[in-house]
C-alpha cells in the first residue's frame, strides 16, 4: 500500500522561526509499512544521483529516503541562480513533505547530508525547528580547513566567476562551482548557532582536504547529543584520493563504508 499526499498551495516565509507546512506542491508516495522517512542532501558541486547508495542503505533498514537536489546541481539549474535563500527553500519543500507523511504514517524522520548538505539540514534546525529525531552529517561545512579563506575573500571583493572542480569527473553535477554557491554556503553556515539538542552523529577522516578535523570534533564535543567518529578511507580508486568525498564504497573503500553504515544504522 502506497499513501500520496497532494497539497495545493505552498506558502514560504523564511523569517519564521516555526515549521509551517500547509505547503507542497507535488505528490509524494511513501510505503505504509516503512520504519521512517530520511531527507539526504548531497555535497557543494556533487551530484545528487550519487547520494543513492546512501540511500539503498537506509532502504535496507526499512527507510525511505528522500533525496534533495540543490539549486546549480541539476541540468536546468545554473550557478548565477544561487543564493542562501535558494537554497534554503530548495530543502522547505521536501522537508515539509517528509515532515507530512512521518505525521501520517507516525514514524520517525531523519536526515543525512554531506558537506555542504550538513549545513542546509542545520539551518533548518535552528530557524524552521525541524523535529527529526536524529541527524547524520558526513564531512560537515561547518569549520573549513584556514586555507580555503581565500574563496571567501574572491566573494567578498565581488568576483562571480567559476573555479575548476579537482572532483572526479563522474562525481561533479559540474566541471566548475560558482563563487555564488560558495558565498550561499558561507552565508548560511556564518548564520549557525549550534545550540540545539537533536541528536547528531558526525562522521569525517582525519585527512580531509576541505573541513577542519579537530574544530569539527571541538564543535561536536561542545554540542549537545552529538557524537563523533573518524573514519579512515581507503578508496578503492587508482587515480588520486579525495579524503573529503566519503559518500560510497569507491570513495572510501570497503572497510571504512561498514564502519560508517554500522555507525548510521547505529543513530537511528
Amino acid at each position: 500500500m502506497k499513501k500520496i499526499f497532494i497539497i495545493l498551495s505552498f506558502i514560504l516565509s523564511l523569517d519564521s522561526l516555526a515549521l509551517n507546512c500547509n505547503n507542497a506542491t507535488r505528490k509524494v508516495i511513501f510505503d505504509e509499512d516503512t520504519k521512517g522517512i530520511v531527507l539526504i542532501v548531497h555535497g557543494l558541486n556533487l551530484s545528487p544521483e550519487k547520494m543513492e547508495t546512501l540511500g539503498n542503505y537506509y532502504k535496507s533498514q526499512s527507510l525511505s529516503p528522500l533525496y534533495v537536489k540543490l539549486t546549480g546541481h541539476t541540468e536546468n539549474s545554473k550557478w548565477d541562480q544561487v543564493n542562501k535563500d535558494r537554497w534554503i527553500k530548495d530543502f522547505y519543500l521536501p522537508l515539509c513533505q517528509a515532515y507530512l507523511n512521518s505525521k501520517e504514517l507516525k514514524v520517525p524522520m531523519y536526515a543525512l547530508g554531506y558537506s555542504l548538505g550538513a549545513v542546509v539540514i542545520q539551518n533548518s534546525i535552528e530557524k524552521f525547528n525541524a523535529p527529526f529525531k536524529s541527524v547524520t552529517y558526513i564531512a560537515p561545512a561547518f569549520k573549513t580547513r584556514w586555507y580555503t579563506s581565500f574563496i571567501n575573500i574572491l566573494f567578498k571583493v565581488g568576483f562571480e566567476f567559476s573555479l575548476p572542480s579537482g572532483n572526479f569527473v563522474e562525481y561533479r553535477a559540474k566541471p566548475n562551482t560558482g563563487l555564488k554557491a560558495y558565498k550561499a554556503m558561507y552565508e548560511i553556515e556564518k548564520q549557525l548557532e549550534y545550540k540545539d539538542s537533536i541528536s547528531k552523529l558526525i562522521l569525517m577522516d582525519k585527512r580531509d582536504e576541505l573541513i577542519d578535523f579537530y574544530s569539527t570534533q571541538t564543535l561536536c564535543e561542545n554540542s549537545k547529543n552529538c557524537k563523533f567518529v573518524e573514519i579512515s578511507s581507503r578508496p578503492t580508486r587508482n587515480e588520486k584520493s579525495i579524503y573529503h568525498l566519503a559518500i560510497d564504497p569507491a570513495t572510501l573503500g570497503q572497510k571504512a563504508w561498514k564502519k560508517l553504515t554500522s555507525k548510521i544504522g547505529l543513530s537511528l
